[in-house]
């Protein structure tokens, strides 16, 4: 995990990146499934679907932050951009608004500029990247903000990693397209 400093913002963006003995399919699998979130990502709540297309997902998602600290929401949308010959898969995130989830249960937080990379090193291993940037808004000092957000990135990797090797659910057009870029 490393940390930058992100022009004109007191907070952070803080970067993970590793490598996994796990097929690129079996990841995106698992890491596009909305059912599968609350397994793998740190701090999840529950969330609502709003729009989801193939390479596009809007959703409203609920965390759980420590006691003494308000629930944060979101109302996020990712899209996907997938380069078969470099074998990567990298999505998008950023926050948009939505009159069907105005902010009532937590205080409405804001993802700056947030992404995952996956790419396929082989057939069977993937260099995974995560990056986030998010303004979690409210009271709290940016010490505390960058403290909390400084492990999100190793834990929600390891833990997609682990979901995904117990999961084993492969994505279909990914697995596809994989097995012709390694066959060769």
């Amino acid at each position: 995990v490393s940390r930058k400093t992100v022009e004109g913002s007191p907070l952070f963006a803080f970067r993970g990146v590793t490598e996994a003995e796990i097929p690129l399919d079996v990841l995106i699998g698992t890491f596009t499934d909305p059912k599968q979130r609350s397994h793998w990502v740190d701090r999840y709540k529950k969330q609502i679907t709003i729009k989801k297309t193939e390479l596009s997902e809007t959703y409203w998602i609920h965390f759980k932050l420590p006691p003494m600290i308000s629930d944060r929401d979101y109302v996020l949308k990712s899209d996907a951009i997938i380069d078969k010959a470099k074998g990567t898969i990298q999505i998008k995130i950023k926050s948009v608004e939505s009159d069907k989830f105005p902010p009532k249960c937590c205080v409405r937080a804001e993802v700056k500029g947030t992404y995952y990379k996956f790419t396929a090193l082989s057939a069977t291993k993937t260099k995974l990247e995560v990056e986030v940037h998010t303004d979690p808004k409210g009271l709290l000092p940016n010490w505390v903000v960058n403290l909390i957000q400084k492990k999100w990135p190793s834990k929600t990797l390891s833990r997609l990693i682990k979901h995904a090797r117990k999961n084993n659910v492969s994505h279909p057009r990914t697995k596809e397209w994989l097995d012709q870029k390694f066959a060769q």
